[in-house]
């Protein structure tokens, strides 16, 4: 109507119909969405910032930005180096701070959803993973004003925890933030990763800094200068150890030398956790889990091989796994069940609600209400997602969990290249090791009051990676490629 209107009076609208108007919407809101967001943040972000840093960071957002909308595979890539190397948060005026992985991660998935609305092609990858991960990411968005409902303001004013009704509440909207956000970037990952370039690029970020970053780990000597520094988290040590091994183990492509690195690289990470950092078990044991699993797949006798020298190793050093760990591991974390026991049959069931739970963070309120000057959080996964969503939240939650193993334990023979199927097993292994990893801490989804919503650093990429092997199921061929025969 508008194009008739123009030619009625003159106008020549030919060019009109040449414009791709899906894009330039697109940067339209993108534009407004970032001016947006610097006139209601602007004041925090660069507060104390000299006019460089302001003006390295702005330019810095709209390359980003224009990375995205020539190509989301870049906006996931963006999120891993950032998560890696930019140390940049966004103070909050409370003691925690925004870190840069999660604005990045919010604007390319933002991006991502803005794009397929102004393109009328709203469509997600298909899969059995779909539904829970929507269905986890709606109960999360109504556990906070359902929380509401339970808090009382008798609950806040002592203790360490919630002070205050306002402090509780940002750290419940920081505590959603994390839960949805995080399965977001795995369902976009998910729907954007269609060629085996971009699994490699993915691989190679997550390989690349593990020689430097073990350096660092070994001699306590920071790379980096000011904002820009390499600190890959707590959850690096298994993702590197699982990629390596899978690709060691089935890529059939790999040269004799590519092999030997990969093995190597593998096992310092492991000798370092377990024996540098052995009394912190979440730090190694998820690895030796990852490798444990991959080992089976490719060889029961060296599975076998590998427990009987397990066994061994542990008899040999007997002083040391039962006076030292065993000792240590009482002393540090001997309340453990009891946190787990209160926090489920008391504060969950009888306080609370056991069917929807009590909102991000909820129990703590209730914990330090009843249990003065003993209120701890759970360092567990399963158990926060229980107390803070109920039965509902936690089946949806392991629903998810299960469909993701049950994809990629699917398709694991089903790859066109040696590569991607090393890279599909890599990652199934390392979601194992996560699996286990959850029970002894809150890595996979941070916990507001532990790790924090810095969390988001180390907890990305996992996201990230279990996107990517859900995205290779588009990548099969018609017919199953079978596995080589095993050792």
């Amino acid at each position: 109507m508008l194009t008739q209107g123009l030619e009625r009076i003159g106008v020549d609208t030919g060019g009109f119909r040449h414009i791709n108007w899906s894009k330039w919407i697109l940067i339209a809101l993108t534009l407004s969405v970032a001016i947006t967001l610097g006139l209601m943040g602007g004041r925090q972000v660069f507060r104390g910032r000299t006019l460089l840093e302001m003006s390295i960071l702005g330019v810095a957002m709209l390359i980003l930005m224009g990375l995205v909308l020539y190509r989301a595979e870049l906006g996931i890539l963006a999120i891993v180096i950032t998560s890696f190397f930019v140390r940049f948060t966004i103070p909050t005026g409370t003691a925690t701070n925004i870190p840069a992985s999660l604005i990045v991660a919010a604007v390319v998935t933002l991006l991502w959803l803005l794009s397929m609305l102004v393109k009328r092609d709203a469509k997600l990858t298909t899969g059995p993973y779909v539904l829970p991960a929507i269905l986890f990411i709606i109960l999360a968005i109504l556990s906070v004003p359902y929380s509401w409902l339970l808090l009382r303001p008798d609950l806040f004013g002592q203790g360490i925890w919630a002070k205050t009704e306002s402090g509780f509440t940002f750290a419940q909207i920081g505590g959603v933030t994390l839960m949805v956000l995080l399965p977001t970037v795995m369902l976009m990952t998910a729907s954007v990763l269609r060629q085996e370039k971009w699994f490699k690029l993915l691989f190679a970020l997550m390989i690349a800094f593990a020689v430097p970053d073990l350096i660092q780990r070994i001699t306590n000597v920071r790379l980096g200068i000011g904002d820009l520094r390499l600190q890959t988290g707590q959850a690096y040590a298994l993702w590197v150890v699982a990629l390596s091994m899978a690709q060691v183990y089935f890529n059939q492509n790999l040269r004799l030398w590519q092999r030997g690195l990969l093995l190597a690289l593998a096992a310092l990470w492991i000798y370092r956790g377990a024996e540098g950092t052995a009394v912190w078990f979440s730090g190694w044991m998820p690895s030796v889990v990852a490798v444990l699993f991959l080992t089976f797949f490719r060889s029961k006798k060296l599975l076998l091989v590998f427990l009987v020298a397990g066994v061994i190793l542990v008899i040999t050093r007997f002083d040391f796994y039962y006076h030292y760990l065993l000792d240590d591991a009482i002393k540090s974390d001997s309340n453990r069940f009891e946190i787990w026991q209160i926090i489920v049959f008391d504060l969950t069931l009888t306080k609370t609600n056991i069917f929807f739970g009590a909102g991000p963070a909820g129990y703590l309120p209730f914990y330090q209400k009843y249990y003065p000057g003993a209120a701890w959080v759970s360092h567990n996964n399963y158990i926060d997602i229980l107390a803070e969503m109920g039965v509902v939240g936690v089946s949806v939650f392991l629903w998810l969990l299960y469909s993701i193993f049950h994809v990629g334990l699917a398709q694991r023979n089903q790859m066109p290249t040696g590569f991607l199927r090393g890279f599909n097993y890599g990652v199934l292994g390392g979601f194992v090791g996560s699996l286990f990893a959850m029970g002894l801490g809150d890595w996979f989804i941070p916990f507001v009051y532990n790790i924090g919503i810095p969390g988001f650093d180390f907890a990305v990429y996992g996201w990230i990676l279990a996107g990517a092997m859900l995205a290779l199921y588009h990548l099969k061929p018609r017919e199953p490629v079978h596995a080589h025969s095993n050792i």
